[in-house]
């Protein structure tokens, strides 16, 4: 039952892809619903991957959930050997001089973190692989700098490279983006404004919007015996007030987006990525965990 639940959860939110690039604009929560799909595709009986770009955050010790943090140098490095400059990338990464080389050439450090995706993919080791991907500036520079060095480098290992990363970010049996957003305005324009930019220009499958911290709603009569001007009364008009604004937004975003909107409550204020994704879990599916 609980594996049927998470599956049906799992299927409304993303589908079927072998990799889900998580993003959206900055402190939307992105993190975490990076974690809470690599947690429901394992309450699903499936193997799932959260790979994190040199970033820590939605790790913690003892965890069960498999995670992989790239970090461009070490990628780099793997990308030498890998072509035989083993000892020169060695000898590179010590001197600093790996650092220098991948600055002069723009997009070279993220073609390369998205080559090792594709590697990931390619090994067919996971069900699924959740990227929590930076927020939607730095992802729309990630994701174009296969398209820009393909431009510019047109025949030999660069060249090769943009070109298969291309095709596994326009497979849309393959991959898609996941957009999280908040109901608030500026959120939801970013949102729609992504949305555009991934499913237009890039050719990336969107495969839904994620409403991140939806107030709760209240229950009908709730506002009954409640006097005029008292505290209680205050409260509930701005609870009110509060889910009527976020219904609202929530409304532009289905306009944009149709049936693919799925909508996460809000659970409260947490330091901890991971705790926070458990509680999400556990608001979605009671029982889940």
């Amino acid at each position: 039952m609980l594996i049927s639940r998470a599956r049906i959860l799992l299927g409304q939110m993303i589908g079927d892809p072998k990799l889900v690039i998580v993003t959206g604009k900055g402190g939307v929560g992105k993190s975490s619903v990076s974690r809470l799909l690599a947690r429901l595709a394992q309450l699903a009986g499936l193997h799932p991957l959260l790979v994190l770009f040199d970033d820590l955050a939605t790790y913690r010790e003892g965890d069960d959930l498999e995670v992989l943090v790239l970090k461009p140098e070490p990628v780099m490095v793997e990308y030498l050997e890998s072509h035989g400059f083993g000892a020169l990338a060695g000898h590179m990464a010590k001197s600093g001089v790996l650092g220098a080389v991948s600055t002069a050439i723009p997009g070279i450090r993220d073609l390369l973190l998205l080559a090792k995706l594709n590697q990931l993919v390619n090994a067919a080791k996971h069900d699924v692989i959740i990227l929590d991907a930076p927020a939607s500036g730095h992802a729309l520079s990630l994701l174009t700098s296969p398209e820009g060095l393909g431009g510019i480098a047109t025949e030999g290992p660069v060249a090769t490279q943009s070109i298969e990363v291309l095709e596994l970010l326009r497979d849309h049996e393959k991959t898609g983006a996941v957009i999280v957003t908040l109901p608030e305005e500026t959120p939801i324009q970013e949102a729609e404004e992504l949305m555009a930019r991934l499913g237009g220009p890039l050719g990336v499958n969107v495969l839904s919007c994620v409403v991140n911290q939806m107030p709760p709603g209240l229950p009908a009569g709730a506002e009954l015996g409640l006097a005029d001007g008292s505290a209680e009364a205050a409260a509930f008009h701005y609870r009110l007030g509060r889910f009527q604004a976020a219904a609202a937004h929530v409304s532009r975003v289905e306009s944009a987006f149709g049936s693919r909107v799925a909508l996460l409550p809000w659970v409260g204020f947490r330091d901890d990525v991971a705790e926070t994704a458990d509680h999400l879990a556990s608001a979605l599916g009671e029982g889940l965990l």
